[in-house]
C-alpha cells in the first residue's frame, strides 16, 4: 500500500478519533458504521490502507489517557479545555499511533503535523507539532 494509502488512514483514523470524541465511548458497531456510511461512500478514500485504518482505529480502545497526556506536555500553565476538539483528537490519535505501533516516531509526528494543515490554522499547526515532539520525548512505547 502507498504512503498516501496510509496518511488516509491517519486521517480517516483523526476523523474516526472525532467522532469518538464529539459522540462518547465508542461501541462495538461504530467503527464498522463509521467505515460503511464515511470511508466506503467518500471518493476521498478511495486509496485508503484499510487494514492499517482499522489497526489504527482499534488501539482507540486501549487503556490509555491521552489527553492526561498532553496535559502533561503543556507548559506556562496552559490549559487545553479551549483547545479546538479537531486539535485534541488530532493529538490524541498521534499519541495512540505512537505508542501502540512500530512506525518510526519522526514519521507519525510529521503525517499529523500534515493532516493538521488540512483542519486548522498555523498558530494551531504549530502547538501540536510542539505538543506532539514533547511527548514522544518521554512517551513509554507499547510496542518493539
Amino acid at each position: 500500500m502507498s504512503k498516501c494509502g496510509n496518511r488516509l488512514a491517519r486521517r480517516a483514523a483523526v476523523q474516526f478519533m472525532y467522532q469518538i470524541d464529539m459522540i462518547g465511548e465508542d461501541d462495538p458497531g461504530q467503527l464498522d458504521r463509521f467505515i460503511t456510511h464515511y470511508i466506503d461512500e467518500s471518493e476521498e478514500f478511495a486509496d485508503m490502507n484499510v487494514p492499517f485504518f482499522r489497526k489504527l482505529a482499534a488501539n482507540f480502545a486501549e487503556s490509555l489517557d491521552a489527553v492526561e497526556i498532553i496535559r502533561a506536555s503543556l507548559t506556562n500553565g496552559k490549559d487545553i479545555s479551549n483547545a479546538p476538539a479537531i486539535n485534541i483528537s488530532l493529538m490524541k490519535a498521534a499519541i495512540f499511533e505512537t505508542v501502540f505501533e512500530v512506525t518510526d516516531i519522526p514519521v507519525i509526528i510529521n503525517e499529523y503535523i500534515e493532516i493538521a494543515k488540512d483542519f486548522t490554522d498555523t498558530k494551531s499547526v504549530r502547538f501540536i507539532n510542539a505538543i506532539l515532539d514533547k511527548v514522544s520525548k518521554r512517551i513509554e512505547r507499547k510496542v518493539s
